[in-house]
């Protein structure tokens, strides 16, 4: 990963899981929180599977998701919910009614705008190589270099990708450790967090933000993209794009 240093942006380390990651919505479509509860057809003697229509509930909700129409879905206590994009909750309307469990009262649905005014992930991966990039930024975080080294194979490859460049910050996991200490001298209050998480095989792909405190004693940040491929719970290889500010802190 790239940190901010005093004249460059070097690497910078780790994070950690979406299914729920940001999404843009066209300016035409709202958000819309699903609640489903039991309704009056539910036959308290079966379980879930043998509910009337309960395999055509899950088949339209499987092809929402297919859609790109449903966002997020999940369960609470005996409730479920589902989070869809509409033009309005005529439309929403429209797709729970290709559902014919909610007409048969196996379960009751009801609508509302849905406003999210914070943003994260809920795609927690715990996979393997998920579960090692994760102990590596707590090492980060931790600012303990040789457990952040450690979790890198000897023969590490950190690239940093630029344009249609590609340039090599560290060939070694020695070099990541050396560089490493270095750098948490440098930036005592540095951090990394994972803000979205994705993975196909060995190959996971990481949305992340480092923050540290500027020389005012604010508190700054930065977002980057970046690939690490994980194999025998070691980084192999990582690729690293351009980092792009966030907005500067209010003035006070």
């Amino acid at each position: 990963m790239k940190f901010p240093c005093s004249a460059l942006v070097v690497l910078l380390a780790l994070v950690g899981s979406s299914a729920l990651r940001a999404q843009t919505t066209p300016a035409a479509e709202q958000l819309f929180i699903v609640h489903f509860t039991t309704g009056p057809g539910w036959d308290t003697a079966k379980p879930p599977p043998e509910q009337m229509f309960f395999r055509e509930h899950s088949a339209n909700l499987n092809r929402l998701r297919r859609d790109g129409r449903l966002l997020l879905g999940a369960r609470y206590g005996d409730k479920g919910m589902i989070v869809l994009r509409a033009a309005d909750e005529a439309g929403v309307r429209t797709e729970l009614a290709q559902d014919p469990s909610l007409e048969a009262g196996t379960f009751d649905a009801q609508i509302d705008a849905f406003r999210p005014f914070m943003h994260g992930s809920t795609n927690y991966l715990t996979t393997p190589e998920a579960l090692a990039l994760r102990a590596y930024y707590d090492a980060f975080n931790r600012h303990d270099a040789a457990a952040t080294a450690a979790l890198c194979a000897e023969d590490l490859k950190w690239f940093s990708v630029s344009g249609d460049q590609t340039g090599t910050d560290a060939s070694s996991r020695a070099q990541l450790h050396d560089w490493l200490i270095g750098y948490f001298k440098s930036f005592p209050t540095v951090r990394s967090e994972v803000l979205s998480l994705d993975q196909a095989g060995s190959f996971l792909t990481v949305r992340e933000r480092a923050s540290w405190e500027n020389k005012a004693g604010q508190r700054v940040s930065q977002q980057a993209l970046a690939i690490y491929e994980i194999r025998d719970g070691l980084i192999r290889r990582v690729w690293y794009f351009p980092s792009v500010k966030d907005a500067p802190p209010p003035a006070r």
